[in-house]
């Protein structure tokens, strides 16, 4: 059950809240002033804070602060009254998860409450990452191809200026890792690092999202917002799926870019703001400029730097690094003692093409996880296994012999050297591939006077 904290001096409010939160399943804690909830935050582990931003004693950036001192990934949200927007904007900029303007109905509070758990879910996960990754690893980011590697020495080379960075790549590769990579080793890292999904939002949405919006802009806006260009100041804005936006707003955030400066929605004063610019889509940018679909000005603002992140399937050596770190993540979480993976079942992870890469790795193991039985993740906990051995058997099935003829012995030496392609030369693996103890192998690579220089034994003198 997740734990929640509200500090509200007000106590109708509070208990209000309190009392629809518990309703939706969640464990709530109240404090009726800000040195209460500090008390509290040093007594228990909060996934979420509900702090007014005014109240007796400590406000709610005292709060905020000594919550992040003393648990960085809890998820705070602070409360304030109508006009006090700035005072908003300021706790954002210090490290809250959102805000939520006064009066609000208690549906909204559910809304914010849940969506700063899923947050903190997902933060959780990356500081496990950065606690437990080996081989070679850069702010949660697992890989040890060489690849990889390159991308690391680039963000290292890119994140202490203030370059614009454009990162292409397939879905599900880690573009937003790497964003959030270059802001945490630039010399913004103590500023916000903002990040919107262009293709997640309606157009009309999307502008008010970016660029804020005043009271009165349009149908339905009740109240002043603060867009991501205004919250993103002094540090970093990552605009994923960047090939989404419409024509206009291209335009808009194009304008952003050469004069640091805009509108918010409705609103007649400008804007000054301090961003560095990160992007990432996953389409072919040059291709949308051809069908006009993209602005040829706004593409050579943005691809001042480029960084192409491969695909799973282009960088086979980051699949064992990856599934050790998603088994330690999944076990932990879904409270399974896994210690590994099998060389059958890591077998077939290394042959699949991994259409939706990383992101389809991830769901792959925790479901293999959910399913196992043992100690060690087998074939039959793999979704993507029975795939395989269809496809296997139709192969096996079109195996043609040659007219002439063919010894037996070689046509089982041809399968021991492809097993061993396969298994990367590891004999352990293609003798479990093959259905042979480790002692039948290394009879028949002796038989058949097979050799690899990287074996020791074939290693020269």
């Amino acid at each position: 059950m997740k734990k929640i904290l509200i500090a509200e001096d007000e106590k109708n409010l509070r208990e209000g809240i309190a009392r629809a939160l518990m309703q939706a399943g969640w464990d709530v804690v109240e404090a009726e002033n800000g040195n209460e909830a500090i008390k509290r935050i040093e007594e228990q582990v909060f996934d979420v804070v509900l702090t007014d931003y005014k109240m007796p004693a400590k406000n709610g950036l005292e709060i905020l602060h000594h919550s992040k001192m003393i648990n960085e990934s809890t998820a705070v949200i602070v409360m304030t009254a109508f006009g006090t927007v700035e005072n908003a904007v300021e706790a954002m900029k210090k490290g809250a998860f959102d805000y939520i303007q006064k009066p609000f109905n208690i549906d909204e509070i559910e809304l914010r409450v849940d969506r700063a758990i899923q947050q903190k879910k997902i933060l959780d996960r990356v500081n496990f990452f950065d606690r437990q990754r080996s081989s070679v690893g850069f702010s949660g980011i697992v890989g040890d191809s060489a690849q990889m590697k390159k991308i690391f020495k680039m963000i290292e080379k890119i994140a202490p200026s203030n370059t614009t960075v454009l990162i292409t790549g397939e879905t599900g590769t880690g573009k937003e890792l790497i964003a959030e990579a270059i802001h945490k080793n630039s010399t913004r890292k103590e500023g916000p690092f903002v990040k919107t999904n262009c293709a997640a939002l309606h157009e009309n949405l999307l502008e008010s999202e970016l660029f804020g919006h005043e009271r009165g802009a349009f149908t339905g806006a009740d109240r002043q917002r603060i867009g991501r260009f205004e919250l993103a100041s002094g540090g970093t804005l990552f605009l994923d799926e960047i090939a989404n936006m419409s024509a206009s707003t291209q335009a808009k955030v194009l304008r952003v870019m050469q004069e640091m400066e805009f509108e918010r929605l409705g609103g007649t004063r400008t804007i000054k703001v301090d961003i560095r610019m990160i992007a990432a889509t996953n389409r072919n940018l040059e291709e949308a400029i051809e069908k006009k679909e993209f602005r040829e000005d706004l593409y050579y603002r943005l691809n001042v730097v480029n960084i192409t992140v491969p695909p799973l399937r282009e960088r086979k050596d980051d699949i064992v690094p990856l599934v050790n770190h998603f088994i330690n993540i999944f076990s932990r979480e879904l409270k399974k003692d896994i210690r590994g993976i099998s060389p059958a079942a890591l077998n077939i992870l290394q042959r699949h093409t991994w259409p939706g890469n990383i992101r389809e790795l991830e769901n792959t193991i925790e479901r293999a996880i959910l399913m196992a039985e043992g100690k060690l993740l087998e074939t039959s906990d793999l979704a993507i296994a029975a795939a395989w051995e269809a496809k296997e058997q139709a192969e096996f099935k079109e195996l043609r012999l040659p007219p002439t003829g063919i010894k037996l012995d070689d046509l089982e030496k041809q399968a021991i050297l492809e097993a061993l392609r396969m298994n990367d030369w590891v004999q352990k693996n293609a003798a479990s591939f093959l259905g042979l103890s480790s002692r039948v192998m290394n009879y028949k690579v002796q038989k058949y006077n097979i050799k690899n220089p990287r074996w020791n034994k074939n290693k020269p003198e």
